[in-house]
């Protein structure tokens, strides 16, 4: 509706005020939604800074690499055993040890 340019041609005069009230809800209603948007953003980010914390405690060089593959760059598993030149089962299996040795969040 914010965004609605097309006019309507009477021979009958119109009133200049006539929408002003639904305009304003409708910009209110962006300016909530991009607030929600924003905090969302800022909760997101919070939590990749989290979770790259944890990844950096595991002190296993391959295990954390696996995970801060997995988790921070969001790589499947078959591009995880190919960068890493191991096999699916061993990235697993890297995974699980990794897993087992970051705290709760």
């Amino acid at each position: 509706m914010a965004e609605k340019t097309t006019a309507v041609i009477t021979g009958m005069p119109g009133n200049a005020t006539r929408n002003t009230s639904q305009l304003s809800d409708t910009i209110a209603k962006i300016i909530d939604r991009e607030e929600k948007i924003d905090r969302e953003i800022d909760r997101l980010v919070d939590l990749r800074s989290e979770i790259y914390e944890r990844v950096q405690q595991v002190e296993d060089r391959d295990a954390r690499r696996v995970l801060y593959l997995r988790y921070m760059n969001y790589h499947s598993w078959a591009e995880i055993a190919s960068k890493m030149k191991l096999g699916l089962r061993q990235i697993y299996r890297l995974h699980g040890e990794g897993l087992k040795n970051i705290s709760p969040m």
